[in-house]
């Protein structure tokens, strides 16, 4: 059986999330090089210019944020590996571990579409620029969602691993 992460509807869900990931880090670069520029060279300020960063910046953090936990990559103190030796144990650690992250992120992700729709009831604005706030809140709401269904398929992998298939012996 193929793996998911071989399909194609998984391979475009992690291009679109790399490319949000680029996307946004050109811009606040490019924005953050601006306004440099227009504050100490030409002696200007640009109206709103932070109200864009932080827009920018919150759909760059949170993309981010699902990235790594699609790659399983997020930050971990593993120090139990020091002291335990037993596979069993090891195995049984790993499970809980997922299983709290799981729930952890499932309660983030439950609270983060109810916050999202409060605000988005609220029609809160930016200050400056007037842009609605719900801009910089949506990506909250998606990446909590977004990462706990990556924590349900790598808790599922921990529980039935895949075998690779490059490891089948070629030798007869």
């Amino acid at each position: 059986m193929k793996s998911i992460e071989k399909t194609l509807f998984w391979k475009s869900i992690n291009w679109v999330q790399r490319t949000v990931l680029g996307i946004t880090s050109i811009c606040i670069m490019m924005i953050v090089v601006i306004n440099v520029f227009a504050r100490y060279v030409l002696n200007i300020g640009i109206f709103g210019i932070e109200e864009m960063i932080v827009i920018i910046a919150m759909w760059m953090y949170w993309t981010g944020g699902i990235v790594a936990t699609a790659e399983n990559a997020h930050i971990k103190g593993d120090m139990l590996d020091m002291f335990i030796k037993s596979r069993k144990v090891k195995k049984t650690v790993t499970l809980v571990a997922h299983c709290l992250t799981v729930a952890g992120v499932g309660l983030f992700a439950w609270w983060g579409i109810e916050w999202t729709q409060w605000n988005l009831q609220l029609g809160q604005r930016t200050p400056g620029l007037r842009w609605l706030m719900i801009w910089s809140q949506i990506p909250l709401a998606i990446s909590f969602v977004m990462m706990f269904l990556y924590s349900v398929y790598h808790l599922i992998r921990e529980i039935f691993p895949i075998k690779d298939e490059s490891a089948k012996e070629v030798t007869k």
